[in-house]
């Protein structure tokens, strides 16, 4: 909390905190004055409520497709695929997302060539920007953010879904009547987490 006092001084790292002078509320002025800010408050909401939207679901369903997963050594090699976007830098990830849209050798055009539709400029065109950008963030952090519903899977009991097969429950009815009620605190928690950081 010491540090927020930043935002109110014209901070100097030679002097220090205490040392640099009071300036009030002149950071606040330039940045609601600045033109492109509304802009780029519009901006973040937006790609903030389609990462919320499309983002917040796929954690959830890859790790009950995990959970359904009976092999172990295919379960685990699976989870590690799936996790490593996460420990790769972001300069990595773009310049894969570079590669991959690129109109004369990116793998999403060859793919879309094989059905006669002419390359895609993606990444020149602004209609593209936030599909794309939401995308590999869904991909770079979804694995990795399974964890937390992967560990709340594995604190339900055996030994309801034992009743359940007993029961004659499918498979689809035990995700759904007793995964899904059962971590869904967990659910509801990261849910206000992420809604916290839409500006973020």
């Amino acid at each position: 909390m010491y540090g927020l006092q930043i935002a109110f001084k014209d901070y100097s790292i030679f002097r220090g905190v205490a040392g640099s002078p009071w300036i009030g509320f002149e950071h606040f002025e330039s940045l609601f004055g600045n033109e492109q800010f509304l802009r780029s408050l519009r901006n973040t909401v937006i790609m903030s409520f389609y990462t919320l939207v499309f983002g917040f679901p796929m954690p959830i369903l890859l790790a009950l497709m995990f959970n359904e997963i009976l092999h172990k050594m295919y379960k685990k090699s699976a989870q590690t695929i799936v996790y490593l976007p996460h420990f790769i830098s972001s300069v990595i990830i773009a310049g894969i997302v570079i590669t991959a849209f690129s109109p004369s050798a990116g793998i999403v055009n060859t793919i879309l060539g094989w059905f006669g539709v002419e390359p895609i400029y993606f990444l020149t065109k602004p209609e593209w920007f936030r599909p794309i950008f939401v995308g590999t963030g869904i991909w770079q952090e979804t694995g990795f953010q399974s964890i937390v519903y992967l560990a709340a899977i594995a604190g339900v009991s055996p030994t309801l879904y034992e009743s359940a097969v007993v029961d004659g429950a499918s498979r689809w009815q035990m995700i759904w009547k007793i995964t899904l009620p059962l971590i869904l605190p967990t659910i509801i928690i990261m849910l206000i987490i992420r809604i916290g950081n839409i500006l973020e």
